[in-house]
C-alpha cells in the first residue's frame, strides 16, 4: 500500500546536494549571457563535484534508492549535455557547427539511459568502469574550446570542436569500458582545481579589461 503523504517524495540531504546542480548550471548560463565564460566553467566544475559526491555519500550513509539514481540522471543531462551546448552556442559556436549539438545531446541521453539500466561494469582488470564514454567529459571538451579560442581563430576552433563532439557522441555509444575515477583526492583535485583555475582566469580577464 502506498504511503500517504502530501508531497510526491521526501528529499534527503543527498538529494538536495544533487539538486544543487540546477542552481549551479543555471547560474553558469546566466554568466555566459554576461560574457563571463571562465566563471561559468568554474560553476559547472562545482556541479561536477556535487555529482561525484552525491553517489559517494548515498552509499556511505545508506541513502541509495532508485529515485536518487533517476534524479542524478536528470541532473547529468542538465550539467553535462544541455548547459555545455548552451554555453558553446552562446559563446560563438553558431551557424552550421551548432548542428552537431542536438546529436551530442541525444547521444548523451542514450548513454545515461543505458547507465541507469546497467550501472557500472567490471573492466578487464576487475575494477569498476563505465560502459561507454561518460558524459562528464563534455566539461573538458567545453573547457578546451574556451582555452583554444584564446590561442587561435574562432573558425579553426569551431571546426575542431565539431570533430570533438562527433567523436564523443560516437564514444558514448560504444560498448567499451572507460576509466572511472574512484579516489576522492583525484575527484577533488580535478573539480576544485579546475574551478579555482577558471576563477583565476576570470579575475585575470576582469582586471585586464
Amino acid at each position: 500500500m502506498m504511503e500517504k503523504r502530501f508531497f510526491l517524495v521526501r528529499l534527503n540531504a543527498v538529494d538536495l546536494l544533487t539538486l544543487s546542480s540546477v542552481v549551479l548550471s543555471s547560474m553558469a548560463v546566466v554568466l555566459v549571457l554576461s560574457r563571463q565564460m571562465w566563471f561559468a566553467l568554474s560553476l559547472l566544475y562545482l556541479a561536477m563535484l556535487a555529482d561525484a559526491l552525491d553517489g559517494m555519500l548515498a552509499r556511505r550513509y545508506g541513502l541509495v534508492r532508485d529515485f536518487g539514481r533517476y534524479l542524478d540522471g536528470f541532473m547529468d543531462v542538465l550539467v553535462y549535455l544541455v548547459s555545455p551546448s548552451i554555453l558553446l552556442f552562446l559563446n560563438g559556436m553558431a551557424g552550421w557547427p551548432a548542428l552537431v549539438l542536438p546529436l551530442f545531446v541525444a547521444s548523451g541521453c542514450i548513454r545515461l539511459a543505458v547507465f541507469n539500466e546497467v550501472g557500472n561494469i567490471e573492466s578487464g582488470q576487475g575494477e569498476l568502469a563505465y560502459l561507454g564514454m561518460p558524459v562528464f567529459w563534455s566539461l573538458f571538451v567545453v573547457a578546451s574550446y574556451e582555452l583554444l579560442r584564446t590561442l587561435t581563430h574562432w573558425f579553426m576552433v569551431n571546426n575542431l570542436m565539431v570533430l570533438m563532439l562527433l567523436a564523443m557522441s560516437v564514444l558514448m555509444q560504444l560498448r567499451l569500458p572507460f576509466f572511472k575515477f574512484k579516489k576522492l583526492s583525484h575527484i577533488l583535485g580535478i573539480t576544485l582545481g579546475s574551478a579555482i583555475f577558471f576563477v583565476w582566469l576570470g579575475l585575470k580577464g576582469s582586471m585586464g579589461s
